[in-house]
């Protein structure tokens, strides 16, 4: 029975990942750098001077480079940084039960529907099966705090005359992303589970700019020409590039076991891989290979669920991306006979161990419910909202999901 379910998991989950997988246009992770032509700012600059001979010579010289743009950097190092990054339910499932080899029957252990955004330390149970879709939409909208719709970046065209000439970018980016999530827990013991979390992202990158030369000069030279800095036909310069993207993202791996039940407090360990198995250059995935680690506290307390997760996720050949991670919060149970509801509050955080320049505190609030029917099968619906304003962000994030336990 368990083989046929995970062969129908397994196919569905293929098909659908092999049917989404494409490219349209560039590649996502320098698509910025290609805003006019990737080449810089047609930016003019007219000089003259005087030759060996007492002529008036006309001297130009062309282009910006983009990299002057402190904001397009720190943009495209935030998606690129970010890519694959993106919120993962709890695999954990909402049904938790002890097999009872006397009567030969199932029995709950908990009749908490647990969290959704954090991990609880009872297991699903010895044989025990549990498949779950959750999809989440993300649109950002800030970057470190700044609209993403009105970004601003002035450079000086000339170090002498810093009050002057100065060019002005204004960018207006649109980043979405649609997230489906395809993820099944199996339950070798009581204590022991394992699980996987097959991602499948479609990301939407538009981004429109415009240049304007701030205090341009109309003097003209000897020679006739306008001197300083222009462009050659307009006085502001427009560009926009977009690109989108779809297919498989970096899968997570999961291995749980629970350490301790007692009357006090339940306690468990889990151990997290992310394989790079979503396309880098499309930010579908980061490119590399991470593991966290984490500890998880939790005990039901009649239909309170206080629960606490702590870890560390160390991220291979990516310098300055190993973080601590934690999640703090209590779901609450009630409802009458087989039809339950579940309201679930977290706090939901990250912190860079290394100093960095963008999203070194990462801190949202995730605020959830959990309907179940009848035993075996819910539906859930959550929102993350930010609580700080570091990194990408957006301003809500909402998830919706369902489970079914065998």
């Amino acid at each position: 029975m368990v083989t046929r379910y995970l062969l129908v998991i397994f196919v569905t989950v293929s098909t659908l990942v092999i049917s989404a997988t494409n490219s349209l246009g560039n590649s996502l992770s320098d698509l910025i750098t290609t805003l006019y032509g990737g080449n810089g700012i047609p930016v003019t600059k007219t000089s003259e001077k005087v030759d060996a001979a007492g002529n008036i010579v006309v001297v130009t010289d062309v282009q910006v480079p983009l990299d002057s743009f402190q904001k397009i950097q720190t943009l495209n190092t935030a998606l690129n940084t970010g890519k694959g990054s993106l919120p993962v339910s709890s695999t954990g499932g909402g049904f938790t039960f002890r097999y009872d080899r006397e009567l030969e029957v199932f029995t709950r252990t908990t009749d908490s529907l647990g969290p959704i955004f954090a991990e609880r330390a009872p297991t699903l149970g010895e044989g025990k099966l549990n498949f779950g879709f959750s999809y989440t939409y993300i649109n950002f909208s800030t970057l470190e705090g700044e609209d993403l719709h009105h970004l601003n970046s002035i450079v000086l065209l000339d170090e002498k005359q810093k009050d002057k000439n100065l060019l002005q970018m204004n960018f207006d980016v649109d980043v979405e992303s649609n997230l489906f999530s395809f993820y099944g827990t199996y339950g070798i013991t009581d204590r022991w589970d394992i699980s996987i979390l097959v991602p499948v992202l479609q990301v939407q990158l538009d981004v429109d700019s415009t240049a304007k030369i701030l205090n341009q000069t109309r003097k003209k030279g000897e020679s006739g020409k306008i001197l300083g800095y222009r462009f050659d036909s307009y006085d502001t310069l427009s560009d926009s590039v977009s690109g989108a993207s779809t297919g498989l993202g970096d899968i997570i791996l999961r291995n749980k076991y629970n350490l301790i039940t007692s009357q006090w407090i339940d306690f468990a360990s889990a151990l997290d891989i992310k394989l790079p198995t979503g396309d880098e250059d499309e930010l579908l995935g980061t490119g590399k290979t991470s593991v966290k680690t984490f500890l998880i506290f939790s005990k039901t307390i009649n239909h309170f669920t206080p629960h606490f997760n702590l870890g560390y996720e160390f991220n291979s050949g990516s310098e300055g991306e190993d973080r601590t991670v934690y999640t703090a919060g209590a779901d609450y149970t009630f409802g009458k006979g087989n039809n339950h509801f579940s309201v679930a509050l977290d706090i939901v955080g990250s912190h860079k161990t290394d100093k960095s320049a963008f999203g070194e505190d990462i801190v949202d609030l995730s605020t959830g419910f959990k309907w179940s029917p009848r035993i075996g099968t819910l539906v859930f619906f959550n929102i993350q909202t930010p609580l700080n304003e570091e990194g990408l962000r957006a301003d809500w994030i909402p998830t919706i999901g369902y489970e079914l336990n065998f």
